[in-house]
Order: structure tokens, then sequence, then C-alpha cells
């Protein structure tokens, strides 16, 4: 499959962290600006404040930040001392909060503001709460709190719905604060864009704009059109990431439309930011025009790649303004920008498709960068922003480590650790420390600052992937690499180990590491509230005759680890590796799963892939297997390899299946293997036999008609009493909640069409019901299937369901992933998970619904005879192998892609 263009790639993968110094700066303007603010209530109240408050004034205008501070830390000592009046003290409290919010305190900036908002509500002066809860929401904003700013700003976090009397936004427009409303709205457009709520965040800005506009204010409208244009570049960033997953899955019609839509969003950004840079031009606000220059650079770059004049121009430009900028917050954070897109602008080859901060470009521009991000380390240190000069310091021993002066780079990156606060820097400079250690040979002290950075990493994932959405878009290029970076080095380490306990015990924490490497791509993947239910220590509940496969996909090789367990619960653990590139692997499973789908093969070309696999897997662990009377097999796979059932493996004679029953998991830190009494086995059946269409962002997509679906809705509901199927306009979530908080099903069976995309809100299945869109002038038919994501199927199903009596299996029986996708299948596992269930069944192709309606209706039976989950699909798939023993049905494609997920028991 051909991959999209590189440069468009390698210049969205900048943006992630990017995000970790723009949000520091780029957040919309206060009601009071800075210098010129404080300014202003020094001249309303120079007369009532004490000598140490107008001291500190004095020292903030001169730039010493930290002076200012402790001058009004000491006159509001003095206040108290004294019972100066109360209204100087809010002054002064007001002044500290903006101060600490200039050196990147932002919790204590946030602290101050609490005590005068509480002060203004007691003394009536709604217009000062309003815009002084405005303040708190950027601030919180800038901690990466976007729905608690969303809380402040309107009072919840649902789109369309009034905001709360007690919100910053309605207490504006209440009192006709036309000034506090253009600046709720703008900050609200800006938390709402952080948190990937893209097509509200304009909504948001464009109210903001028309009040700014009317009220001519022109610093709001210059923010405001900046906030506009970075609204559309995540627009097109997401887009791009989707034209790029279509293209894997070979989808080349989604393909084309996503990128259109790039294109145009990109071209809407370019728009707001010339808008933007006009007016600060014109206005001479001097931190608008530069970031409304360092968008424009990144645009530029990626649209006129070969034109590098037009970008050094703009970059050019925007050093000129960065050194008009007086010290402080804005300018260093500007100059880290300026150094970063430097090296990304100017860089000698295409081979690197990861932001310079984590990845070495061959840039003509190092020694600019390093002029650049010098200058933030001085100016952070003049006004004592701690949480800066460790940021640049970082960035510099970065250059460092790609220049491969490794003492100045350890040196830096120490300094960077020792100086962060923040967990989502910790993460970055810890990783970094890592590298460093690994590439001057001390491995031990490489695996712990890995460690660290997981550490570090595993406390802000959820609030990552919840506030910042396109936290999921760079996932693979900035987050990922720590958790296999980290495996690699312990697995190669296992390697020099000679005692067994100490094989063991390393082995132990590998297998730990790739559990937390599932979880993060399954949180990653679902990015909502879901939490995920951990089961602290699964290991003792698998039994002495299953056994566990891992698999971790590395650069140059693939490690297998088998895990079995002895008659004392202990558990040993062996490694294997095979010497196939990652390429390599994904070129095999690839064609393998291709192969097993063409159902009409009567060469059965297969057998070659499925063997080689067989002995990737399994061949070396025969003995162990044997000796060990394993009966059951569970497999952890990695990215490629979740695409194909592992019971189609073949050894030269017989599948796989035949010998052992076969389930996968995710991660077994989210399995509970615990025996269900199938005895008591209700089905609760929902099935689609028409033909369905339904909305999606690239289109009308069109599902075929699924004839043989009532038949197996009939024959499960014939064999299982007290079970209940629901066809076609009677499959709706409606009927779907309905039906479960009535009765307690332990089972769900959706018999329908499913789709899996990038993430979960592109991840759906299909309804029978039906509802009409409106579109002007368009052809596409206006009538659509109702969409039941995997948001709303989780949201529906824990609104109905007890959790002491979760689903113990979600059956998908019409569902099909794209050849060459891990995210599809990942998509999968993320569908149990949502709906609660104890595991899933699905099928990873689509087959005959014949076949289908026989394969389903008979691994009920099993299951109801007293077969556990796993043995009861491998019963299943070996009678109908017996059945149709020399036919065509034997082929793969008929029976193989029905994969168990979860628990097996």
């Amino acid at each position: 499959m051909q991959r999209l263009p590189y440069r468009i790639r390698r210049v969205w993968a900048v943006l992630f962290l990017t995000t970790l110094t723009l949000c520091l700066w780029l957040a919309y303007p206060s009601l009071t600006i800075g210098h010129q603010g404080i300014a202003e209530i020094a001249t309303a109240k120079s007369s009532a404040l004490t000598q140490l408050a107008q001291q500190g004034l004095e020292l903030y205008q001169a730039g010493d930040i930290q002076g200012a501070i402790k001058s009004w830390q000491k006159a509001l000592s003095s206040s108290q001392e004294h019972n100066s009046n109360l209204s100087d003290k809010i002054s002064v409290l007001t002044y500290l909060a903006r101060a600490y919010q200039q050196v990147g305190q932002i919790p204590e900036a946030i602290a101050q503001l609490k005590q005068v908002i509480a002060y203004y509500r007691q003394t009536n002066q709604p217009i000062k709460v309003g815009r002084m809860l405005t303040e708190q929401a950027q601030l919180y904003s800038s901690l990466g709190q976007h729905r608690r700013a969303i809380a402040i700003l309107c009072g919840q976090n649902q789109i369309n719905l009034p905001c709360t009397q007690d919100s910053a936004l309605e207490i504006a427009r209440r009192h006709s604060d036309f000034l506090g409303e253009v600046a709720a709205w703008g900050s609200l457009g800006n938390a709402h864009r952080l948190q990937g709520e893209y097509k509200q965040a304009i909504e948001d800005f464009e109210h903001s704009y028309e009040i700014a506009k009317r009220i001519n204010n022109q610093t709001y409208l210059a923010s405001t059109l900046n906030g506009l244009a970075n609204t559309y570049v995540s627009l097109a960033k997401g887009n791009q990431r989707r034209a790029e997953f279509a293209s894997e899955v070979g989808d080349r019609k989604a393909a084309q439309k996503f990128q259109q839509d790039t294109v145009r969003d990109d071209n809407q950004a370019a728009q707001y930011f010339e808008q933007s840079l006009n007016l600060a031009r014109s206005q001479n606000q001097r931190v608008n025009e530069l970031r409304s220059l360092l968008g424009l650079v990144r645009l530029y770059d990626r649209q006129h790649p070969e034109d590098k004049a037009i970008v050094n121009n703009i970059l050019q430009q925007a050093i000129v303004v960065l050194e008009q900028l007086p010290d402080s917050r804005e300018q260093a954070y500007g100059a880290i920008q300026l150094a970063n897109l430097l090296q990304l602008a100017n860089q000698k080859s295409e081979s690197v498709t990861t932001d310079p901060a984590t990845q070495c470009l061959k840039s003509e521009s190092l020694l600019p960068s390093v002029e650049l991000l010098n200058k933030a380390v001085a100016i952070t240190q003049k006004i004592q922003d701690s949480e800066g000069e460790s940021f640049a310091k970082g960035r510099l021993g970065h250059i460092y480590e790609c220049r491969q002066d490794y003492q100045e780079a350890i040196n830096l990156t120490q300094q960077a650790l020792i100086g962060t606060v923040r967990k989502e820097s910790f993460y970055l400079w810890a990783w970094q420390a890592a590298r460093l250690s690994k590439a001057t040979g001390r491995v031990k002290e490489a695996i712990n600052f890995y460690e660290q950075s997981v550490d570090s990493l595993k406390s802000i994932r959820s609030d990552l992937t919840l506030e910042q959405r396109d936290f999921q878009f760079d996932f693979r290029d900035n987050i990922e690499p720590v958790y296999r970076e980290l495996l690699e080095l312990r697995l190669e380490q296992t390697e020099h180990l000679v005692q067994e306990s100490d094989i063991q015990q390393n082995l132990e924490f590998v297998l730990l590491g790739i559990d937390e490497l599932r979880l993060a791509e399954l949180q990653n993947y679902l990015g909502n509230d879901c939490a995920l239910a951990l089961i602290q220590q699964p290991v003792p509940l698998i039994g002495k005759n299953t056994a566990v496969l891992s698999s971790i996909i590395l650069k140059d090789r693939l490690a297998i680890i088998l895990t079995l367990a002895d008659e004392q619960k202990k558990f040993k653990s062996r490694l294997f590796w095979v010497p196939a590139k990652s390429q390599e692997v994904k070129d095999v499973i690839s064609d393998l799963r291709v192969k097993l789908e063409k159902r009409s093969d009567l060469e059965n070309s297969y057998q070659a892939k499925a063997q080689q696999v067989y002995d990737w897997f399994i061949r070396p662990f025969i003995k162990d297997l044997e000796t060990d009377k394993i009966e059951t097999l569970v497999f952890i796979q990695d990215g490629i390899l979740r695409s194909i059932p592992m019971g189609a493996l073949f050894d030269g004679k017989q599948f796989l299946i035949e010998k052992y029953a076969i389930a996968t998991t995710p991660a077994l830190t989210l399995t509970n293997p615990i025996r269900y009494n199938p005895q008591e086995l209700r089905v609760l059946a929902f099935g689609l036999t028409e033909a369905a269409t339904v909305e999606t962002d690239a289109g009308a997509k069109f599902f075929q008609p699924l004839s043989q679906v009532k038949l197996e809705l009939k024959t499960i509901t014939k064999s299982l009493p007290q079970s209940m199927g629901l066809l076609d306009q009677d499959f709706t979530t409606e009927r779907l909640q309905q039906e479960l908080a009535k009765n307690t099903y332990p089972v769900i069976h959706l018999a329908t069409h499913g789709k899996f995309g990038i993430d979960d809100r592109e991840t759906f299945l299909v309804t029978g019901k039906k509802v009409k869109v409106n579109y002007q002038k368009s052809r596409r038919p206006e009538t659509y299937n109702q969409k039941l994501t995997i948001s709303d199927l989780y949201q529906l199903i824990s609104n109905t369901r007890d959790r002491n009596h979760p689903i113990e299996l979600l059956t998908l029986t019409a569902c099909e992933t794209a050849v060459g996708s891990d995210r599809e299948t990942l998509g999968l596992a993320g569908i149990a998970i949502q709906a609660g269930s104890q595991s899933a069944m699905a099928s990873l192709w689509k087959i005959d619904d014949a076949a289908t309606a026989q394969l389903i209706a008979k691994f009920y039976q099993n299951w109801h005879s007293g077969l556990s989950k796993a043995r009861a699909l491998q019963a299943t798939q070996i009678a109908w192998l017996k059945t149709h023993q020399q036919q065509l049905e034997s082929h793969p494609g008929y029976w193989a892609p029905f994969i168990l997920i979860g628990n097996w028991l």
C-alpha cells in the first residue's frame, strides 16, 4: 500500500510535543494583560496600596517577576498585621495571580484567584466574578484540565446545552459585560479545541469574534482569529491522520476524501493566520504577531516543502518580532518554538517522521536553534520560571544528544529532570536520559530512567487521552516508543543472564511491560471516560493446562515469550527470538491474512505462510507444551499479529485449532478467567437483515443485506430457552436499553455490520433504526441507519447493568477488519471492554451467512453443554472441518475468522 507523502506526516508529528510549549503561552488573552494590565490597576489603586505593594508593581514593570512576588507576599503579611483595607488586599492577590502565571506557577495563581473570586461574590460584584472565573478557566486549560475549564466557563461539557447561571459566560451575558463575554467565548473555544471538540470550538470562536468586532476590541479580534486558525490546523491534522489510516487499509475513496478535507482546512487556517497577522501588525500587538507567524511557518512548510525561501522568510520575520518582546514567558516559549521549527523546516533529509525533540534531524539550522534555546534559558532564569528553564535545557540536551556530545547532553538533561514540575515534561526528559544512558553503555541506569518515564506516562495517560484529543493521534510517535525501547532493552538483557532465577525475574518484568503497553494502546484508542477495570494478579488464575504466548515486534526481530504454570502456581517463561524484521513480519502476516480470506483458493496457497507463522510461535515450544499437557493457548499479540486467527496456523498436517483451544486477550490485567455456569445461558440477540447506509466522515457507506441473520437468531432462540431475538426496525439503541433494563442477559449477540476506525469515535455497529438527514443540493440519500458507537454502547450498558452481573459474552458475527490494520483489530477488543463484557467473540472478516448461522448455533450448544468458551469454539471448528473434509468449505476462510477475546473459560 502506498503511504501518504512523508512531508505531511512528519510536519504533523511536531504538533504533539509542541503542545507542551504552546499550551503555556498561546492561551486566550486575560482581561488585563501582562505589564499593561498591572499598570492600569496600579494607576487606579496606587493611593490605597502599601509601600510594599507599590514596590512590587515597580519590580514587575522592570521585569523582576520574582522580586515583585516577594514584595506582594510581604504586603499581604503586612495587611494582616495592620488590618489594611480588604479591597487593597484583593488587588495584591490579583497581582500575585498574574505574576505566578508569568513564572509558570499555575497552581499558586489559581489559589490566589479563588480568594479574589470569593471576595467579589461576597461583595456582590458579579462582573468581576465572571471575569476572574474566565481567568481561572484559562489557568486550568494551561494545565491541560480542559473539562474543568469548560465547567467554569459554561457549567457543563455537553454540546448544545445552555450554560449554568453561575458560569463565567452566563454571568457576562446576564450583566451585558461584552468584554467579559468575548473573553469567555474565546477561552471556551480554546478549551473545546484542545479537547478535540473542533466544531464546537469554531462556534465559540465565532461568537467571540462577532462580539469583539461589535465592541471594536482589536486584541481580542486578533486572538480569536488565531484561535480559529489553530482549530482548523487541528481539524486538518485529524483529517490527515484519517487519510493515512484509510490509505493503509486500502480505502482509496475515503483517503481521497480526507485528503481533500485536509487541504480545505489548511487553506482556511492560512486565511485566519494571515488576517490575525495583519491585524496584530496594524495594532502593534507583538505577541499575537509572533503566534500568527509561527502558525504560518507550520502550514507553509507543509504546503510548499520545495520552497525553503518562503518558510525561512517567515521564520526570519518571527525572529525579528521575538527580539522586540520584553523578557517574559511569551518570549522564552516563542524562542523554544522557533528553535523547533527551524530544525524541522531546514532538515537535510526526509528520513525522520517524528518531532525533532525525540528524533535526530540532519538540519542545517542546529546552531541557530542552539542560540535560540540558550536565549530561552537566559530569559527563564531571569524571570525565575523553573519549568520553562527545564524545558529549554531539555531541548538543548537533545540537540547535544544528536551531535553525540553525550556528556553535555547528560548534564543538560539532568538539569531538565531536576527543574521540571509537569509530568508531561518529566516523561520526556526521563526518556531522553534513558537513551543517553543506553548510548553510553549504562544499561541498568537506562532501564531505571525508562521505568521512570513509563511511570510518569501511566500517571498522566488517562488525563492526556481524556483532555487532549490530539494526543491520540500522536501516541505511536511519541508515547509507544518509550515502552518498546524499555522492553527491547530488558529482552536483550535476558540474553546475558546466567542464573535461571534472574532470567525468570527479568522476563516477569518484560511481561508486565507488555501488559502496560497493551493497556496504553487500548486507553489511547478508547480515548474517553471508560475506566479500565484491572485484575491485579491474573496469572495464578490461568491454570496449569493453559499456556500464554506473548509477542512483541521490534525493529530487527520478533520476540515470543511462552509462560506456563506448575503445580505450585509458580510460573516459568521462555523467550524465543524470531530473526524477522518488523517489515517482514508485517508482510508475512498481511499476505497470510489475504490468503486466509480467499475461500475460492483450491490450491490452499495459505498453507506456506500459515506454516511459517506456526514455526515462529509454536514449533520452538512443542516440547514444553506436550510436557505440561497444555490444552488451551492464550495469545497476547502485538500490532499486525492481532489481524490473523491463530487457529488457522498449520504444522504441515493439521491446523492449530485441532490440537489446542485458542483465545486472545489484549492484556492479562484486563482478563478475569472465572468460569461461568453455562446452564444459565440466555441470549439477547439483535440482527440486521436489510441493506443499510450509514453516514460517516468519509461520506455515505453502503452495507449489503445479511440474508441469513434471521435464521441465525431463530436458531439461537430455539436452542437456548428464555433468549430473545429482535430484527431490523426492532434493532434500536432504545430497544436494546429497554431489554437490558428489564432482564439480565449474560450474552448480547449482535448480528450486524461493524466498522472499525482510527479511534473510538469512528468505530461503530449498524442498527436497524432509520434517521432522516436533510442535505441541500446533495445527491446522497437522506435516510441513514443509526450508528451505535462503542462510546454509546458503553453508556447504554453501564446505565442498565449491575456491576455484580457483567455481560459474560458479547458476540459480533458480521464484523470485518481490513487487511494490514492492527488499529481495526484493536477496535474489536475495545468494543468488548466498552460493553463491560468478560469476553467477546467476533469475526475478523465477513463470511458466508449460512456458515455463520451454523457455526454460531453450534458454538452456543457446545458452551451450553458445559464446555469452556474456548473449548466450545474449538469443538465447533473441529466439527466443521470433519463435516467438510476434502470440500471447499474446509478452507479457513469459512471457519477461521471467529476469534475469542478475553475470558476463555
